[in-house]
């Protein structure tokens, strides 16, 4: 009984969360709400947000958060303010709310000047905060084919719970490097891709959802086709991470949980190292990086995120963000050692992989770097 709660519960909040998302859907919801929150049907106004949502096909959850524009601490000056409204239109003058006022005038009359001010500072907060919605949402609305692959590459990780779904869902709005990674064709088209520090193996689900949007014809036509023929093996450090991963994916990909620094890696086509190296100390980044250099096919990629140290504010941004990361999971002792773009450029070249950098922090404050080392076909490092 509890999990066919929880799953119902989790199928409610995933509605709530995903139900008429396009910005005139949220602009219409916002105005909705408004019109209700500022009208004097108080007691009823939940079950009208959510009568007008499910006509209009609003999102209800917007809709009713929109009605609390009547909040307890507001609607004294909310009442007040359509009340003077109603009579100004009517042509007379303000009211001093007192009790012998009202009894002057009449609660009659005192009731049409509020249906009428709550119409008029309804319909205008309506206009004004649902056009601004409007105008937010657009900024922020993806392609139709980008918002399909996210959306599918998050369903997997529902049933690992709502809050590793939100995770996965805003690190793919956000974060650049992921929908990078597909519309530039960065990727081998089949081989083991191996990821290091996987965490709950986002790149594998993307990937997974890009080849199944791929064949609904959903997928971004000027992009390069996802690669198909792909493995997946990923090695992750904390248990309960590696634990969701394995949950969202399935059979659909191999997850281990280990210490990259004593991990024995296969050969592999693609290997990553996203967000990961900083967090080891100089000698074990050196160690990792000549394991996974030695790991490489001929041919093979080496694909590295991390901050680069000679970025300035962007760094110091970074680096304080990473802290805050930490001290908020609880890892008070976490230390980290960075490099400079020039010196993982360096350091890589030593193992005998050309590199490439690009920036990969487009859309951010952060001072983040890609490098794409890739091994000589026909070479293997010793």
């Amino acid at each position: 009984m509890s999990s066919r709660l929880t799953k119902r519960l989790r199928e409610l909040l995933y509605k709530l969360r995903t139900e008429g998302t396009s910005p005139g859907k949220l602009a219409g919801a916002v105005a909705a709400g408004l019109l209700i929150g500022c009208s004097p049907l108080y007691g009823f106004h939940l079950a009208l947000c959510l009568l007008v949502a499910r006509v209009l096909r609003l999102n209800p959850g917007l809709t009713y958060l929109a009605a609390h524009v009547s909040l307890p601490g507001l609607w004294p000056l909310l009442v007040v303010a359509e009340i003077e409204v109603g009579r100004r239109l009517r042509g007379e003058s303000y009211l001093l709310i007192h009790v012998a006022d009202i009894r002057r005038v009449g609660l009659g009359q005192v009731g049409i000047d509020l249906l009428l001010g709550s119409a008029v500072v309804g319909v205008l907060l309506a206009v004004v905060l649902g056009g601004l919605t409007y105008l937010a949402a657009r900024r922020r609305v993806l392609h139709r084919e980008i918002a399909a692959l996210r959306e599918e590459a998050a369903r997997r990780y529902l049933d690992t719970g709502m809050l590793h779904w939100e995770f996965v869902r805003g690190k793919l709005r956000h974060d650049p490097l992921y929908f990078n990674l597909l519309r530039r064709g960065t990727l081998p088209s089949q081989g083991l891709l191996l990821d290091l520090g996987c965490g709950r193996g986002i790149v594998f689900s993307l990937l997974l959802a890009a080849r199944d949007v791929n064949r609904s014809g959903l997928y971004p036509a000027d992009w390069p086709p996802p690669p198909r023929g792909l493995t997946f093996r990923g090695i992750e450090g904390r248990a309960k991470t590696a634990a969701i991963a394995r949950q969202a994916l399935g059979d659909e990909a191999d997850i281990e949980t280990g210490d990259l620094r004593t991990a024995e890696l296969p050969a592999a086509k693609a290997i990553l190292l996203l967000d990961v190296l900083h967090y080891l100390p100089a000698a074990d980044q050196e160690t990792l990086l000549a394991k996974a250099a030695d790991a490489l096919e001929s041919g093979g990629l080496l694909l590295i995120r991390d901050a680069d140290a000679a970025a300035g504010w962007r760094f110091t941004a970074t680096r304080w963000q990473e802290r805050l990361s930490t001290l908020v999971r609880g890892h008070w002792r976490q230390r980290f050692h960075y490099r400079s773009a020039e010196e993982w450029s360096h350091l890589l070249g030593s193992l005998g992989l050309t590199v490439e950098a690009q920036p990969m922090g487009m859309g951010t404050p952060y001072a983040n770097v890609l490098l794409a080392a890739r091994r000589s076909t026909g070479r293997r490092y010793c």
